[in-house]
């Protein structure tokens, strides 16, 4: 197998309909470990389609299950650990999350999702520095290059690197991160499901249209 290959082809996805027009979406790791199960349906007594996935860690331990309006995106999550609830992250719209831990009486309320990194100042300001220097020079085809930026328990970041190597063209990822790498990214660090900072990746996908 082509080892680029093997980077981007991590996960395979099963999707099943029953009589019922209920959908079904299995994701196993390409050992056959299941990853997460989505069924998605009508919920009479809600009024809507609602998505329910179960994700599994890599010992297939129940970790997190998430309720979904597939309607308005707005959903809940709830996270375990050793079969208990942990916490809880609800997405109310309007960029609005509200994190409630276990133990802790007041909820975070914030307007972007706590469990990954945040920019700083924001993320346009990147973009703007992001499209000031890349150069369509040697591009001849479109593509999305998918950067993965790793950062630490204090925000700091530690690799930026491709994650689809493979799919999207070499040069353009070439240019793509040469532009991620001179940039000076700061982060507010992401949390983990109690509320601490940890080390985390961001997948940052770039569209690159040509014209």
């Amino acid at each position: 197998m082509d080892e680029t290959k093997r980077e981007v082809h991590t996960y395979n996805k099963i999707i099943t309909y029953t009589p019922d027009s209920i959908k079904i979406e299995k994701i196993y790791t390409l050992d056959n470990k299941l990853r997460s199960t989505t069924r998605e349906s009508y919920n009479p007594e809600l009024g809507y389609i609602e998505a329910v996935t179960q994700n599994f860690d890599s010992l297939s331990y129940h970790i997190s299950t998430r309720f979904k309006n597939v309607e308005n995106d707005m959903w809940l999550e709830i996270f375990f650990e050793n079969g208990e609830e942990v916490s809880r992250l609800q997405y109310s719209g309007n960029k609005m999350f509200r994190f409630d831990i276990k133990g802790i009486e007041s909820p975070i309320i914030t307007t972007r999702n706590p469990l990954v990194p945040r920019f700083i100042p924001d993320r346009s300001h990147f973009l703007n520095y992001f499209h000031s220097r890349y150069k369509h020079s040697k591009q001849r085809e479109s593509g999305i290059v998918i950067v993965g930026i790793h950062t630490d328990k204090n925000g700091e970041v530690t690799k930026i690197e491709c994650l689809n190597y493979g799919e999207a063209p070499n040069y353009m990822a070439k240019e793509v991160l040469a532009i991620f790498n001179s940039y000076d990214f700061k982060f507010e660090p992401a949390l983990d499901i109690k509320g601490n900072p940890k080390s985390s990746i961001l997948r940052y996908p770039i569209r690159i249209n040509y014209n």
